[in-house]
């Protein structure tokens, strides 16, 4: 009697088509969690760029400490702050797409001004950015039409009231 051989597969290909399957699992889960990072990334690049925004006109000449800007029925508000060491006097404030909005409001160092407008609008349920100018005197060395431009751009988002 001949002695019973176990049938044999041919098992030459499986080693190959297995690392190829791993392989292509590894790089779709590689693009997926590239493709999240990059959405969280967007998401941040927003919020970052209304926090400098923020930090930088907090400390400018002139800062604006707070700001809310409404849709065109209402009053947007600024308030002011005087972050120089003498005493000035706002003549107007100017920006990029409003127009000029007149303050004449004095004020001591450190001292702030709550300045209501409807100049200063924008559309429902959108969001805004502003290149900021005001127009200055220097009350206490008398000096007369200063004019200063923010480096940053005012943005945020659009409230209903």
């Amino acid at each position: 009697m001949k002695p019973l051989k176990a049938k044999r597969i041919n098992r030459k290909g499986q080693a190959s088509v297995e690392y190829l399957v791993v392989l292509a699992i590894a790089i779709v889960i590689a693009v997926v969690a590239v493709g999240v990072v990059v959405g969280f990334i967007k998401i941040g690049t927003a919020t970052t760029y209304k926090k400098k925004g923020a930090v930088y006109w907090r400390s400018a000449d002139i800062g604006i400490m707070d700001w809310e800007i409404h849709t065109e029925a209402s009053n947007s508000t600024l308030i002011l702050q005087n972050n120089k060491e003498y005493q000035i006097h706002i003549d107007w404030i100017d920006t990029d797409s409003t127009g000029t909005i007149s303050v004449g409001r004095t004020l001591i160092p450190g001292d702030t001004y709550k300045l209501m407008t409807k100049v200063i609008n924008c559309s429902q349920g959108g969001s805004y950015s502003f290149e900021i100018s005001y127009q200055f005197d220097n009350k206490e060395h008398s000096v007369d039409n200063k004019k200063f431009t923010g480096v940053e751009k005012m943005a945020g988002t659009c409230h209903e009231q």
